[in-house]
């Protein structure tokens, strides 16, 4: 390169700033004002991402691979958005937008978990067996098998109720192989209710008014299986919840028409039905319809159980978890801690593939005996078949064991 162009090169690429002249002042304070409002929103994204951040630790809601990986897509996006902001105009336009709504949308996150979690420690607090907490509270849900009593009773209104189960199932979970087992028992099963019927023979929903202890301790007696927890509903939860997951779909094996006794008078097509909340209940209430009687009554409410856990499953809960739990808390009961609720969240976060979900139901013969509750005479009862309670402990230990 020539000499004397080299030196115009050079004398340009070296030319010192311009101040601004008399009376334009305004127009070179620009790209300050453009810094000073990058770093602000900058401060704003840090800010949100902390709390964010904190907030998902603090209330232990996502798993920490996807906390790390959060964090450094987030420090990414912070710095990339600051970018932007000292371009040219449409990007600095769109790099505010960028960070305001990543900010916004942090700070809405931090605030939904913190809805879920208020709205855990109402269904855990103040449940009526505070010895079967103590006695569960040791366990590690999202590690180790563990088995749930779902009990439902007959009435409306507050959980804390005593009355009859009339739903009796065993919902046995093995968090690392990603199984469930639901086991329906009929709520006419003829039993040894420990502790309370000195040997004598009981229905089993009678057990539940002795209190969700003794129909504990009678499904355990029953299966040779260890039930730590329990979870109760009635029929406002039941609604409610069916109601707040946008209705389920439920596979019934029989057509039949529900009665009045059920609360609605329905239709119910052999395969697949959508339910809302009213015909959930009433499609799980149903007996006299089916030739079957309770026996079939229970395969249904497993089918609804079923098709409510798959629901649950799906992404739109992220959405909807804050309303459901909030809405059932005053109508459903557990012994869990809120810090387990908490663990299965995050194993259900960490696995997103979903649970297998499997049923059985025990098996009878119907007979009139008498009952120990029941003074009066015999009553309708169910003889329980001991092959089929042979196959049920089998099946629960094969879950238990990740078989």
């Amino acid at each position: 390169m020539p000499e004397d162009l080299d030196f115009r090169y050079e004398k340009r690429r070296k030319r010192p700033e311009r101040t601004a002249p008399s009376g334009r002042g305004e127009r070179y304070q620009k790209p300050v004002r453009r810094k000073k409002a990058g770093r602000l929103i900058l401060l704003i994204q840090l800010f949100a991402t902390v709390l964010f951040l904190l907030s998902a630790v603090y209330l232990g809601m996502f798993p920490w691979l996807y906390l790390g990986i959060a964090s450094i897509v987030l420090l990414l996006l912070a710095l990339g958005v600051y970018r932007m902001q000292n371009g040219f105009r449409p990007k600095r336009f769109l790099g505010t937008l960028l960070g305001l709504a990543l900010s916004a949308i942090l700070v809405a996150s931090s605030f939904f978990m913190y809805e879920v979690r208020s709205a855990l420690g109402k269904i855990t607090d103040g449940n009526e067996a505070p010895e079967l907490t103590e006695k569960a509270a040791g366990i590690d849900v999202s590690q180790e098998p563990f088995s749930v009593y779902i009990s439902g009773i007959d009435v409306y209104g507050e959980i804390t109720q005593q009355s009859r189960s009339d739903v009796n199932i065993i919902a046995t979970v093995n968090p690392k192989t990603k199984e469930v087992l639901l086991v329906t028992t009929p709520r006419d099963y003829y039993v040894e209710i420990p502790g309370v019927s000195e040997g004598q023979k009981d229905k089993l929903t009678h057990a539940g008014n002795y209190g969700i202890g003794t129909s504990i301790a009678t499904l355990e007696n029953l299966y040779e299986v260890d039930i730590p927890f329990y979870v109760r509903v009635n029929f406002t939860s039941l609604i409610q919840m069916v109601d707040t997951l946008g209705g389920i779909d439920v596979k019934s094996e029989l057509e039949f028409d529900t009665g009045e006794e059920s609360g609605l008078v329905m239709h119910v097509e052999k395969g697949l039905n959508h339910f809302n909340g009213q015909e959930a209940l009433a499609f799980v209430r149903e007996r006299h319809a089916l030739e079957d009687g309770d026996n079939q009554r229970g395969k249904n409410q497993q089918a609804v159980i079923e098709a409510m856990i798959k629901k649950a499953m799906s992404p739109s809960i992220l959405i909807k978890g804050p309303k459901l739990i909030d809405q059932v808390s005053g109508n459903t009961e557990t012994n869990m801690t809120t810090k387990q609720l908490q663990e299965l969240v995050r194993a259900q976060l960490t696995g997103l593939n979903g649970w297998n979900v499997t049923s059985v139901a025990a098996e009878g013969t119907s007979a009139r005996k008498y009952c120990y509750s029941y003074s009066g005479g015999t009553l309708y009862v169910t003889i329980p078949d001991e092959a089929s309670v042979a196959d049920i402990r089998d099946k629960i230990n094969a879950v238990e064991e990740g078989k």
